[in-house]
Parts: structure tokens; C-alpha cells; sequence
């Protein structure tokens, strides 16, 4: 049985759930305005004042963590949790794990103190597509999953929280290229959710994806594909009618170029993203920053690009509601190929926007050559706390792929004055100072070769002293961003 169709026949519920259509809600840019923003005008997302991923101060009594995307082994990306522990004790954890039919598996594990557990999960019984909830007996843990599959591998944070609204600027179902969504309801009510999308085509809200009823404590996967075909560039909507769910995309790459990427649903739209490295694959790959405005309103959108040498002209451009503007900056002759840069998105005129890069490397480079990576919000970047946790790619006894390392940690300031960071690697009693440098505003800190090898397996924190953009690439892969993950934020200590 094919992923998609175990989705579909454990999870569809009523006459509607079997209709065949594909329905078009607006077939010209103007309707998917439309039909966007009536959806969203409404959305309580703007409230949120914390990103959907954020590790719980240290002294918290108990968190969570949630994580969906990933299949059984066999299927396009079985995977495995990462727990990367920065306090100096150990934490209690109980996972979960529920399958798309229902099966359920229990792990109790300790976390050791300053360390990374990739811990040996029971297989459930039956099911395609399976989600986890991490529940932890205190604060300080950072939750990511590692998936890898015939295509390739990714690695992102698991999410802290849950939202009525998910949102995913990239995407695309072109030619053999598979994309899915993931949702697990982990309270204790059932929810009602309907999916919505984008296309270069207009706005698409498929009969098959509204009304999607997800009971509790269960998850499901819609294969995208199946509705939005042969897409170039899709962006997502996740929206819950009543309660709450956390959401994930799978997006599968078929060749020449070939690729695997777990994607981290975003619960709102922001004012300011960040990127904090970048680069154009010389001989033929290519590469664009999408910008998805989910809102009512036009979004002035204005991408700042910097070279290590300095600034270059931004680019602009206003971006309708319910569109998503696809920057191709491997068509940009202002970058030079093969230059390392970052970029820095800056919204007004709404809510704001949501941002990914996608990136294709020529088929003849290391695999895997595709990938998608979620930009840097500004509410992680701001984080009171002024610090953020990145976890490696699996544990050194349980890498992510054969030969799995370290490619640039990437520190970015995103504020208005010079600030100091400090990057560790840390082990059970010690620190290992990695780097340390004051930036300017817009400038960045790249940290390569021995050192950054030299951290293994450990976690990594960065501490600054003001709003960071913190990143890292992982090898093997065609390039940059093919592979990477976000550091994600510490929230400030309780009752500060």
C-alpha cells in the first residue's frame, strides 16, 4: 500500500471525503486573494507572541514537543528523534507515537545533562506516517527529528506549541515531485481542519481537504500531489475550524536533482525574516527565496541581500494577498555564483509574510541536491534570552546518514547596533568555545574547518548579546541549504 493511500483510507471520514474533484476556488490571482484573505482576516495567529519552536527555560517544571512528517521504515522518510539537553541535569522524557491507523507505542528516556540522545523507539504495529509528543519532566531540551529516505535526508526542530494556522511558502508537485502534509492532533478534543494552497495557477482549496476530521491524539498525511498537480511552487494553509494541531510538509524530490526535505509548519505570519547564509551553485543549479503573503492585505516586500564585501541593491516588489512572490535569486547577476551572502526580508503593509528557500544543485553534485529551508523568524531571532540551542544531526551512535558532519555555522545580527557573540559545543561539565565575534548590524560570523568538526555530535548554544540569526549546513549535500537547520530560541527565565 502506497503512503498516500494508507493516509486516505484510515482518515477520511464522510460521503464528501470521497469525491474526486479538485475544486478551484479562484482561477485568476485575484481569487486566491480573495479566498485567502476572507480565510485569514480572522486568524488569532497575530496574537502569538512566541515562534512555534521555542525550548523552555531550564527551570520550567515540564514542556513539550511535537513532531510529524515522518513515515515507517520502508516508506519515503523514516526517521528519529534528536534530544539535546543544555542544562546540567539530567531530564525525564515520555514519547509517544501514534501511526495513521492508530497504533500507539510508549518510551520513557533520560536526556543526560549537556548532551544529545537519539533514543531507540519501538516500531508501532501498523500504519505509513507517524508523529511523536515529547513530554518532559523540565525545561532546557531542544526536540528535532532526522528523516532520511532513497532520496536524501533533512533535519529540523520539532515544534513547542500548537495553532489553529500552519503555514509553508514552498513546495512544489512538478513532474514526479511528491509533497504531503502532516497533522497530529495532540489534545484532547477532535479537530476540523481544511487545507488551502497557492499556485502560480491561483488559489486551490480541493472538496477532498475540507472538513479533514482528525480525532484526538491522532495523525494523518494528505498527499498534495493528488489535488494540486504538476505545481511549480505551492505555499500551504493549514487552518483548524475549532482547537488546535501542529503541522509538518514532506517534500520528496524526484531526479535528475533528487531530494528530501522535512519541513517545520510556521503558526504566523512576521515583519522580518532572515537568512543567514546562502549561496548560488555554480554550473547550473538554481535557487529562490519564496514569500508568501497568507493575509488580507498587499505586503511591501523588500529583500536585502550582503556579500561578505558589503551590501548589495535590494530587491522589491509588493505582493498581492493570497500570493507568493518565487524570487529566483540564482537569476540575480548582482550575486555571483558561489559567493556566500545573506538576506534579510522586511514586510509592511499587513500581518506579514511567511519565507523559505528552496534550492536545486545540479544533478552531478553530492547528494542529496535539492532542499527546502525555513527562513530565521524575528521572534526567534529576538528572543529575550538572547540565546539559541542548534542540535546535531543524530548522535555518534546514531548519525543521521553514513558520513554526516558539519559544513558553516552561521551567525547573523539582525539589530541596529554592533553586538558580541559566543558559540559553544557543549559535553557532560564542559564548554568548548567555538566562536566568538562582534558584528556589526547585517554582518556575519561563518564558522568552518577543525573547529566546528571538532564539536562532533554535541549540541551546539550561541549566546548574544542582541537579536541573532543563528544557522547551520550539514554534509553531505549539493550546497548550501540543502541540508541545514535553525537554531532554535531559549525563552527567557521564568518570571523575568
Amino acid at each position: 500500500m502506497s503512503p498516500a493511500h494508507a493516509s486516505r483510507t484510515a482518515h477520511h471520514y464522510g460521503p464528501e471525503r470521497r469525491w474526486p474533484v479538485l475544486v478551484v476556488v479562484a482561477a485568476v490571482i485575484v481569487g486566491a486573494a480573495v479566498g485567502l484573505a476572507a480565510r485569514e482576516s480572522s486568524s488569532p495567529a497575530a496574537t502569538r507572541v512566541t515562534p512555534a519552536a521555542l525550548v523552555s527555560a531550564p527551570e520550567a517544571e515540564s514542556s513539550a514537543w511535537y513532531c510529524t512528517g515522518q513515515t515507517l521504515p520502508s516508506f519515503h522518510a523514516s526517521g528519529f528523534l534528536v534530544l539535546s539537553n543544555a542544562t546540567t541535569r539530567a531530564v525525564a522524557a515520555d514519547i509517544t507515537t501514534v501511526t495513521d491507523t492508530g497504533a500507539t507505542v510508549h518510551s520513557a528516556v533520560s536526556v543526560p545533562a549537556q548532551s544529545s540522545l537519539a533514543p531507540s523507539l519501538p516500531v508501532p504495529s501498523s500504519g505509513t506516517w507517524q508523529a511523536q509528543t515529547v513530554t518532559l519532566g523540565g525545561g532546557g531540551v531542544s526536540v528535532s527529528q532526522v528523516v532520511h529516505g532513497p532520496s536524501g535526508w533533512s533535519v529540523t526542530p520539532c515544534q513547542s506549541s500548537t495553532s489553529a494556522h500552519w503555514y509553508f511558502a514552498s513546495g512544489s508537485t512538478a513532474g514526479s515531485n511528491a509533497l504531503y502534509v502532516a497533522i497530529l492532533n495532540p489534545t484532547s478534543s477532535p479537530v476540523v481542519v481544511d487545507l488551502g494552497f497557492v499556485t502560480p495557477g491561483g488559489a486551490v482549496h480541493p472538496v477532498n481537504y475540507q472538513g479533514v476530521v482528525i480525532d484526538p491524539g491522532a495523525t494523518l498525511a494528505e498527499d498534495v500531489a493528488s489535488e494540486v498537480q504538476n505545481a511549480s511552487q505551492v505555499s500551504t494553509v493549514v487552518t483548524a475550524r475549532t482547537g488546535r494541531v501542529v503541522a509538518s510538509e514532506l517534500q520528496v524530490y524526484a531526479g535528475p536533482s533528487a531530494g528530501l526535505s522535512v519541513v517545520q509548519g510556521l503558526s504566523q505570519p512576521e515583519h522580518r525574516w532572515a537568512i543567514p547564509l546562502a549561496q548560488e551553485t555554480p554550473g547550473g543549479g538554481t535557487s529562490e527565496i519564496d514569500v508568501f503573503n497568507p493575509g488580507p492585505v498587499p505586503e511591501q516586500v523588500t529583500v536585502h541581500l550582503r556579500l561578505g564585501s558589503g551590501p548589495l541593491a535590494p530587491l522589491a516588489n509588493t505582493v498581492a494577498p493570497g500570493q507568493t512572490w518565487a524570487l529566483a535569486t540564482s537569476h540575480e547577476t548582482r550575486i555571483p555564483a558561489g559567493a556566500s551572502y545573506s538576506a534579510e526580508v522586511d514586510a509592511t503593509g499587513g500581518p506579514g509574510v511567511v519565507v523559505s528557500r528552496a534550492v536545486v544543485a545540479p544533478a552531478g553534485a553530492t547528494a542529496p541536491q535539492v532542499g527546502v529551508a525555513v527562513a530565521v523568524d524575528a521572534l526567534t531571532s529576538s528572543t529575550p534570552a538572547r540565546e539559541w540551542i542548534v542540535s546535531p544531526p543524530g548522535t555518534e551512535a546514531s548519525p543521521a546518514v553514513s558520513g554526516v558532519g558539519h559544513a558553516a555555522l552561521t551567525v547573523l545580527n539582525v539589530g541596529d547596533e554592533p553586538e558580541t557573540f559566543r558559540a559553544f559545543s557543549i559535553a557532560p561539565g564542559t564548554r568548548h568555545l567555538l566562536a566568538s565575534r562582534t558584528l556589526a548590524p547585517g554582518d556575519s560570523a561563518v564558522v568552518t574547518g577543525t573547529t566546528l568538526d571538532d564539536s562532533g555530535f554535541d549540541p551546539i548554544v550561541v549566546q548574544g548579546g542582541g537579536p541573532m540569526a543563528v544557522s547551520e549546513d550539514f554534509i553531505p549535500s549539493g550546497g548550501v541549504g540543502v541540508v541545514g537547520t535553525p537554531g532554535v530560541a531559549l525563552a527567557a527565565p521564568l518570571g523575568s
